[in-house]
């Protein structure tokens, strides 16, 4: 998070870590493994805090707002960034794409399988109900790519709370569309 994936060394993970360099090769051979393990186990971590959301009563309940919740969890906060990192340096370094490939699309798959369960039972459509993960995903990214470069947290709560009652509108009139 700090140096970025260029500015990574193992030797710096092994001293902040407390292991010898040594140990740390045992079990991370290249600076790739250990980047590649380290985005699983975060992508795990946000799967599970996701997946216990998504079976809240609150987001049973909303699940518009679960779901932006469970999104801005992920990509307004550090994993995003991370993973971000990692993809941008993926992007030209194809042995590096195809093992973090895997992981980011477990994790979007299991996510969204979840999701649309949620949205399906709040009485949206299929079709309807990947609309709306896709529209609010891509929402939330775009704001957190946008929030690299521009912090200001009021510009990013306004353009939320501004999707959460578009969004909300839609949802709302495509059940009653879906119950006539």
């Amino acid at each position: 998070m700090r140096r970025g994936y260029g500015g990574l060394t193992t030797k710096e993970v092994a001293t902040q870590s407390g292991l010898s360099n040594g140990a740390l090769m045992h079990h991370f051979a290249t600076k790739a493994e250990l980047v590649v393990a380290a985005t699983e186990w975060i992508y795990d971590v946000a799967t599970e805090r996701g997946q216990r959301v998504a079976e809240s009563p609150e987001a049973r309940a909303n699940p518009i707002e679960g779901f932006i919740a469970d999104c801005v969890s992920v990509y307004l906060d550090w994993p995003f960034t991370v993973a971000l990192e990692v993809l941008m340096v993926a992007r030209t370094d194809p042995e590096l794409m195809e093992r973090i490939m895997p992981v980011m699309m477990r994790y979007r798959q299991t996510t969204n399988a979840r999701w649309l369960q949620v949205l399906q039972a709040s009485g949206l459509a299929a079709k309807d109900a990947e609309r709306v993960l896709n529209l609010t995903l891509n929402q939330v990214r775009g704001m957190a790519v946008h929030q690299l470069w521009q912090t200001d947290e009021t510009y990013a709560r306004v353009n939320l709370d501004d999707w959460r009652r578009l969004i909300s509108e839609h949802v709302a009139r495509k059940i009653r569309e879906s119950a006539r």
